[in-house]
This record gives structure tokens, C-alpha cells and sequence, in this order.
């Protein structure tokens, strides 16, 4: 039989996969853009090389017939793809077919040389769409072209056992339209070589293939089938035919939702995106500036929420916990210390000056304290409306537990003091157990005589500052003779 509706089932084939698949890729607007091919490799060369089946008046059979005798064909391809799924190729073939009739009473054969079978194709690639592999490594593709060929066919016919030229006329160099329909899989070896399976059709405009015209004949044709190897040609790194538009655009969208994930993401849930938090890793509930980082009030380089002392005197020098440093250990931090080399356990007053404390024999022969001056001890603050000591003021307390030991003579005031929050009678009464707090303190931890302390209040009558209220709640510490 003649294989006369492949074509254009061929050709509607190709028509319509690329109506589902192709994306012009070049017109697209830049907001949506996909890759652009200068990006990418986009010029193959290959060569083939296969086996020709001739379908003729003298061989009009299928490929399997007995009277199709199969020939050596090759040539080669240059091929631009002007997108991920279709380009313009260039195809060169050579080569010979031959066939024969034995149904015939006379036996015809006939051998034809192709001196040339040149032609344009459209190229149409759909297998490296792939939605489970971002760079497929097998796609399928078909082409279709026009052409022309040049040939010359032999006619001979077997009679009485002789072989006899029968050609009647001269089709010696013959030149015609030819239309190529192309199917093939192709496979990627590496970056820059891939190889190639392909059966193509190729359809004359013309009966004279086999030499032998028929009056009302169908237009010969033949068919190739041929393996090859195509080099990719150029310096880029990537092949556009084996780019998968679908791995890119998902690529893209990957990079938008990490960006939209760091500028929403929260990780220390600190109020401060992660995308603009110098301290992603702070502890829940510590404040925060608007850049994520934990909020320093006196400047010390330790943040409050490690800071034992939060409200240091401005440049102070503190230790690794926020606390002043106390180079002479007399409880003043140096930063307030006038004498900061007095000796260790030296009464001082609240600026760390030494206060003196004179010994004279009275009347009795015995000794006691009879010149003593008027100062200070450090003082010890409270949080907003608490009465309990701070763990961090244990190192203030155990300074002034070692004067009281070192001068049993001595009595102490102990003064309540509240910020201007609140009313006077509740701050009256919240100073008055601020100062009972510390001497319960001392009398329990020093075994210091109570005796020697007395206890007082003055409320808010006393601010020593209005920009800062935690310098106001405190217990402060007078010698009394």
C-alpha cells in the first residue's frame, strides 16, 4: 500500500502539541518575562546517518515488504532554537535507495543515487517540559519543512533471466520540491553533546523517484530512518532545548516566598522581623528596639535584660552582668568614687569619701564612739512598688554588714524613699517597709545588733531627681552618733 495520509497526520500532530506547549518566550512582556535566550546555548550541529526505504510505483509497499531494499543515507543538521520548545533547522541527506516489483511479470528494478535532499525545517520540542525533573535529560520532537532534492534514478527490468535498461526516458539529474514530516527522541549525554533517534517522510512533488513515470500515480516518496549526534554549540552553561521552563518559573517563585517568608517571619516573636532583626535569637517577652535589638537604658554595652544594674551612671565601666565596677570594694562604683583606693572595709560615704571615726578614753578607761562624722553608706534600690530586696544588691548589703561588724559602736538610720507615683500616705507606708526590709536583712544574714538602726521613711517628700524614677526608690543609710 501507499503511504499517502502520513503527512498530514504528521503534521497535525505537531500543530496541536504545539499549540499546548509552546510559550513564546521572545513577546512576552519584561514583567513576566522567562528566561531570554541569549542567556543560553541555542545553536546545535549533528550529524546522521540511517537507512533509506523507498515508496514507489515499483516498490509501493510498507517497510517490511520484501520488494523495499534498504540503502546507506547520511547527513547533517544545524539547528537555532529561538525558544525552549522550537527553533529552525537546516537539514543536509546523501545517499542511495533502490527497490523492486517480482509481482510484475517482467520483474522491475530500479536503484536511485540522491545527490542532495535539502530542506527547511520547523522544529517543535515538547519532551523537556517536565514537572518532576528541573532539568529533563529525554524530549521528543517533530519538524516540518520544505525542501529540494536532486537525483538519478536507473530503471532496469529481468527478462529471460538477462537484465535489460528499460528506461524509456531520461530523469538523470532531476531536481524537485520535496516536503520532510520528522519524528524523533533525543537524549542529553552531557552539557554539550546529546544523541538522537529520528524516522522522517519525506514527500516528493514528483513521480519520478524510481525512474518510472505512471499517468495518474501517486507522488513518490521515502523514508529515513537514522540515529545521530548533536554538539551544542557555544560557551554558555546552559542548553536552552534542555531548559525547563516550568523548573525556572517554580525556581522563581521559590526565591519570592523565602523573601516574603524573612520579611514576615518573627522567629524570637520580638516584634521585629527576621528579615530586619539584628537580634533574631532574643529571649520571648525581652524588649526590643525597632531594629530587634534589646533594649539597653544606661548605655553600658549590657542589655537590661542581663543587666544587674539597668540604671548605671552614664560611661560607667560595668563587669560582665551590667554591674559598676567597685575596684576598691568599699560598695561606691568607681564611676562615683572620690576615693576609689580607700581600704577594704572603710566606712565611706556616698561620693566613697572615708568618714572618720575618732577613738578617745573616757572617764571610765574604756573606749567608745565619742567623734564620729556624719556620712553615708551606698543605698539600695527597689523595683517599681516592691518592698523585697533584689538579689543583685546582696554584694551592697554584705559591704555594709562589714562596717557595721568593724564599728560595733556605731548607729545607723535607715531612710525609706519612694518615687512620686502613688499617693503620700501609700508612699509613706512603702518606704517604711523598704528600710524594715534591709534591716531585717542585715540583722538575720550579719547578726547585726537592731538595736543599732533605727528606721524611717520620707515617701516622695525627697526626690533626688525627677527624669529617673528608680533612682528614687531606695533605702538609704546615715551614722548616727
Amino acid at each position: 500500500m501507499r503511504i499517502s495520509t502520513l503527512p498530514g497526520v504528521l503534521l497535525l500532530l505537531f500543530i496541536t502539541s504545539n499549540s499546548f506547549g509552546q510559550v513564546d518566550t521572545l513577546h512576552v512582556t519584561k514583567r513576566y518575562d522567562m528566561p531570554r535566550a541569549r542567556t543560553f546555548r541555542t545553536l546545535d550541529i549533528g550529524v546522521h546517518f540511517g537507512m533509506t526505504y523507498p515508496n514507489t510505483d515499483i516498490a509501493a509497499s510498507d517497510l517490511f515488504s520484501s520488494g523495499v531494499e534498504t540503502k546507506l543515507a547520511y547527513g547533517l543538521t544545524l539547528t537555532k532554537f529561538l525558544s525552549h520548545n522550537f527553533g529552525l533547522q537546516a537539514q543536509f541527506i546523501t545517499g542511495k535507495m533502490s527497490g523492486k516489483d517480482k509481482e510484475k511479470p517482467n520483474q522491475y528494478f530500479f536503484t536511485t543515487k540522491v545527490k542532495y535532499d535539502v530542506s527547511l525545517n520547523a522544529v517543535f520540542q515538547v519532551g523537556n517540559i517536565a514537572f518532576l525533573k528541573r532539568s529533563p535529560d529525554l524530549a521528543i520532537y517533530g519538524y516540518v519543512g520544505v525542501g529540494r532534492i536532486n537525483f538519478d534514478p536507473s530503471r532496469s527490468i529481468y527478462v529471460q533471466n538477462n537484465f535489460i535498461d528499460s528506461t524509456t526516458v531520461n530523469y538523470h539529474n532531476t531536481t524537485e520540491i520535496i516536503f520532510p514530516f520528522g519524528l524523533g527522541a533525543k537524549y542529553r549525554i552531557n552539557k554539550n553533546f546529546s544523541i538522537n533517534a529520528e524516522y522522517s517522510l519525506r514527500h516528493l512533488n514528483s513521480d519520478k523517484l524510481d525512474g518510472y513515470f505512471r499517468l495518474l500515480s501517486e507522488n513518490d516518496d521515502y523514508s529515513y530512518l537514522n540515529v545521530g549526534l548533536i554538539y551544542h554549540l557555544g560557551t554558555k552553561e546552559k542548553v536552552l532545548e534542555w531548559n525547563n521552563p516550568i523548573g525556572d518559573m517554580y525556581a522563581d517563585l521559590a526565591v519570592v516566598k523565602d523573601k516574603i517568608d524573612l520579611v514576615t517571619k518573627d522567629s524570637d516573636k520580638d516584634g521585629v522581623a527576621d528579615m530586619f532583626d539584628r537580634e533574631p535569637d532574643t529571649p520571648e517577652g525581652v524588649k526590643v528596639y525597632g531594629d530587634g535589638t534589646s533594649v539597653d537604658s544606661d548605655g553600658d554595652g549590657v542589655p537590661d535584660f542581663k543587666d544587674v544594674e539597668p540604671y548605671s551612671s552614664k560611661g560607667a565601666k560595668v563587669d560582665g552582668s551590667g554591674k559598676e565596677i567597685d575596684a576598691d570594694g568599699d560598695g561606691i562604683p568607681d564611676s562615683r568614687d572620690l576615693e576609689p583606693n580607700t581600704p577594704k572595709g572603710t566606712l565611706v560615704s556616698n561620693q566613697g569619701i572615708t568618714i572618720p571615726v575618732g577613738k578617745q578614753q573616757n572617764e571610765q578607761g574604756g573606749n567608745s564612739a565619742l567623734n564620729v562624722g556624719s556620712g553615708y553608706l551606698p543605698s539600695v534600690f527597689f523595683e517599681l512598688d516592691k518592698a523585697v530586696i533584689q538579689k543583685k544588691y546582696n554584694e551592697t548589703l554584705a559591704s555594709i554588714g562589714m562596717v557595721m561588724k568593724n564599728y560595733p559602736d556605731l548607729k545607723f538610720e535607715l531612710v525609706g524613699n519612694c518615687d512620686i507615683r502613688a499617693n503620700e500616705d501609700y508612699n509613706i507606708k512603702l518606704g517604711m517597709r523598704r528600710a524594715q526590709a534591709v534591716k531585717d536583712h542585715l540583722v538575720k544574714r550579719y547578726g547585726i545588733d537592731p538595736s543599732r538602726m533605727t528606721i524611717t521613711t520620707k515617701g516622695k517628700k525627697e526626690p533626688i531627681t525627677s527624669q529617673d524614677h528608680a533612682m528614687n526608690r531606695r533605702v538609704d543609710f546615715r551614722v548616727v552618733q
